[in-house]
């Protein structure tokens, strides 16, 4: 077989893999995911999907990359560009909580039972910090640009704080997130000192 349709071809398998796992961790959460269930929605034997993923955790880390990089993309198109200090920091975390619930996955991964898996990964994943470093470091120059972020505390520990809390938020019952008063009323009055200059 020729080099490169190997190459599409190992890449539209993997893709519809990961289309499948994404469906059933929506459906039954990560805790719950089995690769007989993989296998049968995506058409793909058991034996292979192994040969591309070794094991569900490996499998869930795939398809949370790729799911999480399209939420900081439609995030950031949700971040008005005339907004500053305290109302910027608002409007990144719910434009980053808004994506992230408008994606199926993340209901199942922050299940019960769910979520001790995305905190342990996101906190040994370099590729995951470096994720949420794309997010966030825009948000912390502009708050950097007009003075209004803290110059005690290193930029790492910050966004690693800003992400501690996104995915604390995300763990939170629907109606607290659907209140979008209450939402940025938390943000400003707790987030906000914690990551802006005083």
């Amino acid at each position: 077989m020729d080099h490169e349709l190997e190459t599409e071809v190992a890449r539209r398998t993997q893709a519809r893999i990961l289309d499948a796992a994404n469906q059933v961790i929506a459906k039954v959460g990560y805790k719950r995911l089995r690769m007989e269930a993989v296998a049968k929605g995506s058409g793909i034997t058991r034996q292979t999907i192994y040969n591309y993923f070794p094991n569900k955790q490996q499998l869930a880390t795939a398809v949370l990359l790729r799911e999480g990089a399209l939420v900081n993309e439609r995030a950031k198109e949700n971040i008005p560009d005339d907004l500053e200090g305290g109302a910027l920091l608002s409007a990144a975390v719910i434009a980053l909580v808004d994506a992230a619930r408008a994606m199926p996955i993340f209901e199942g991964m922050f299940e019960e039972g769910s979520v001790g898996f995305v905190n342990e990964l996101a906190e040994h994943s370099r590729v995951i910090e470096l994720m949420m470093h794309e997010y966030w470091s825009p948000v912390i120059e502009r708050l950097r640009a007009t003075g209004e972020v803290r110059t005690d505390i290193p930029v790492e520990r910050l966004e690693w704080w800003l992400s501690f809390v996104y995915r604390a938020l995300l763990a939170r019952p629907p109606e607290d997130l659907d209140d979008r008063a209450a939402m940025d009323a938390l943000v400003r009055d707790f987030l906000g000192p914690s990551v802006m200059g005083r």
